[in-house]
């Protein structure tokens, strides 16, 4: 009898357990407006909305971005594979393409985008590429959206955080 006990108490537990590891992959779709008071080390006077249509490991992102001295629409759209996609750097020349990977983070926590842009045309030569990963978690009430920031380039290393809240 004891052992029976012992045997369906360790199943029950494997079940859970079982539960836990295979969490749902979270859902980052909405529409985010950038809280500047939880955000650090941005441009003075930024201001960023996002809209993003997350299905399954398809991800599109519309955002507008704006600094005092212009606005910059950004359009991406990413398949969470982990395989390397060409793609065109924002601001890039014509015909000048990077290479972006994006990936769950383990236990699906988040997501990761990497990108590597080559340098514009008119820097010296031998000017390393720009490497930017950005890592998106979202808060368990699914309410903020946190996008953490890590950019290797010509002007050195830097990290930043946006927090977005979720509109509507």
């Amino acid at each position: 009898m004891k052992v029976r006990l012992l045997i369906n108490a360790a199943t029950l537990m494997a079940l859970l357990l079982g539960l836990c590891l295979a969490a749902d992959k979270p859902n980052i779709s909405g529409t985010w407006v950038l809280d500047k008071t939880k955000s650090f080390s941005n441009p003075a006077g930024l201001d960023q909305t996002m809209t993003i249509v997350h299905k399954g490991d398809e991800v599109k992102v519309d955002a507008k971005v704006v600094v005092p001295q212009r606005e910059t629409t950004i359009n991406e759209t990413w398949t969470l594979d982990g395989k390397e996609y060409e793609f065109t750097p924002s601001g890039a020349a014509p015909g000048v393409k990077g290479k972006r990977k994006a990936y769950w983070l383990p236990g699906n926590r988040g997501i990761v985008v990497e990108d590597e842009a080559p340098p514009p045309a008119t820097a010296p030569s031998g000017t390393p590429p720009q490497r930017t990963t950005r890592k998106y978690t979202l808060s368990t009430d699914g309410a903020t959206l946190t996008v953490d920031y890590f950019i290797d380039g010509p002007r050195g290393s830097f990290e930043a955080k946006r927090v977005f809240i979720k509109r509507g």
